[in-house]
């Protein structure tokens, strides 16, 4: 398979992960609120927040692997080409199991850490953390499988999994568990994740996976632990940027105060993935590209990926926007909808963090790890101190409110200034990707906020046609801009078979 279709693949199973999770969490959140109330569901999306802080003892390494397993396979022409890659899984391994200490001195940290006030959560808290450590090495698989592209597989293990993990907490919420049925399910989710990668590359890729784990020596460690550091540090960024908001409104506001924000910011959340997925999967060809490949073909890819979130991301944006109050009042009632200008920020953030996310690929696949660190880091910091100061002088509106001035005033201007240093970018070239865009999408996100000042949908049938107008209206404005180079050499060629088919079904509709 070319990398395009590995591509679409992914992002294919992707979006149908992200449906299945979608229309399962809308009956889910009523579910759990009904069942455990309003405190402790906000207790549970807090202590979520709390875990992902454990990411940051990965000091890199597993970050990392997906690109250096995209290099390997570039520099060789391929994944059966790649005779390097069982020693750099196996010296992968080796490092996080040596992490595995540090990882449990953490754990203990943030479960003695917890606010007595949450005593609800410390023992369904402290399953979690213990069954994070125990499955923490096995990460490497999905890693690994990242890398290798196998985006459709990877698609299929992540919804079987969650799949699973929901089928447990349902029945044990049923039978009483209460927290204790959220911490299973997420443990069962996690559990069959790496179950499944496993045995994926035992069958597929099996020359990939090392026999034994090979020697280290400490120069080599300390060489993949200094390039890993970088990316480490930019973990603690971005655990500033989308992991705070939750605590800093649980702790100024309180635990009841989470839940409207995190039900306003559930379609920017679950829908705001769609574009974020293909960045993600874009990653390791990005990587892949670079290794074997000209600048001009890099700057090509990268814009062609630029123009593509964006699109996605626009749609999002104004999809939402007509939708959002009347499907938080069809949803869960509308005591826990947070307003209109709470969903225009947290959408304006998404999509400006969502070019950003662009940009930064870009930076990520040249190897400027220690720059987008640095870069990352001040502007969590900034993101951070202005979401608490605004939080609490306006309530939960602040939180997105300052992440916005975080990415315009430092990762925005910075990353765009590391893309244009590197050859084959200029900033005709960057203006003239963006501006079929920029002008198409503010026209129908004017309409939309029109709309949504003035009309509230009632009723799943309203909001259906509610959504599908504001989409079909950006799609077809859109179309246009999707067919110019650099996106279009991408878009084009899966669009004929489409026209193909159109005009055959036509004929045979209408023979004379």
């Amino acid at each position: 398979m070319s990398r395009t279709e590995r591509f679409l693949g992914g992002v294919g199973f992707g979006y149908a992960y992200q449906t299945v999770v979608t229309l399962a969490g809308l009956w889910l959140t009523p579910f759990l609120l009904a069942r455990l109330g309003g405190y402790e569901y906000g207790l549970w999306l807090v202590s979520l927040q709390l875990l992902a802080y454990l990411t940051l003892v990965d000091f890199g390494v597993l970050a990392l692997l997906p690109r250096e397993t995209g290099y390997a396979t570039g520099r060789a022409g391929g994944a059966a080409e790649a005779s390097g890659l069982p020693e750099l899984i196996g010296q992968s391994a080796r490092l996080v199991l040596w992490q595995m200490p540090v990882l449990l001195l953490a754990a203990a940290g943030v479960w003695l850490w917890m606010s007595a006030q949450w005593g609800e959560l410390r023992w369904p808290l402290g399953l979690v953390l213990l069954m994070y450590v125990c499955l923490y090495p096995l990460r490497i698989f999905q890693a690994v499988l990242y890398g290798l592209q196998d985006h459709a597989f990877a698609g299929k293990a992540s919804l079987a999994a969650w799949l699973a993990g929901f089928l447990v907490t349902v029945g044990l919420v049923f039978a009483g568990w209460g927290l204790y049925a959220l911490a299973a399910g997420w443990g069962a989710t996690q559990g069959l994740t790496a179950a499944l990668t496993w045995w994926r590359l035992r069958r597929r890729h099996r020359g990939v996976l090392p026999s034994r784990l090979p020697a280290l020596t400490w120069a080599a460690a300390r060489e993949r632990l200094g390039r890993g550091g970088w990316v480490s540090v930019s973990q603690v960024a971005q655990l500033l940027l989308a992991g705070t908001d939750l605590v800093i409104i649980g702790k100024l506001l309180g635990p009841e105060a989470v839940v409207p924000y995190a039900v306003t910011g559930k379609l920017v959340l679950v829908l705001g993935n769609q574009p974020l997925m293909l960045g993600s999967v874009a990653g390791p060809a990005l990587a892949e590209v670079k290794a074997g490949e000209s600048r001009q073909r890099i700057s090509q890819v990268a814009t062609a990926l630029s123009q593509a979130i964006l699109i996605v991301s626009g749609a999002v944006v104004c999809t939402v926007l007509v939708s959002n109050e009347g499907f938080v009042n069809w949803w869960v009632g509308p005591g826990l909808y947070g307003g209109f200008w709470l969903t225009a920020a947290l959408l304006s953030n998404m999509l400006l963090r969502h070019w950003n996310v662009t940009v930064g690929c870009v930076v990520f696949s040249f190897g400027h790890e220690k720059r987008l660190c640095l870069t990352s880091l001040a502007d969590g910091v900034v993101t951070v101190g202005a979401a608490a100061v605004l939080t609490s002088a306006l309530g939960a509106v602040g939180a997105p409110l300052g992440s916005i001035l975080g990415v315009c005033a430092v990762s925005l201007p910075l990353n765009l200034a590391a893309v244009l240093r590197e050859r084959g970018f200029s900033k005709p070239m960057l203006a003239e990707a963006l501006r079929p865009w920029l002008w198409r999408f503010g026209a129908v996100a004017a309409a939309a906020c029109l709309v949504a000042r003035n009309w509230t949908p009632e009723g799943f049938g309203s909001l259906g046609v509610a959504a599908a107008a504001a989409g079909l209206a950006y799609l077809l404005l859109m179309l246009p801009a999707a067919l110019q180079d650099p996106l279009g050499i991408y878009v084009r060629p899966h669009l004929a078979p489409l026209r193909l088919r159109l005009s055959r079904a036509l004929r045979l509709s209408n023979p004379a």
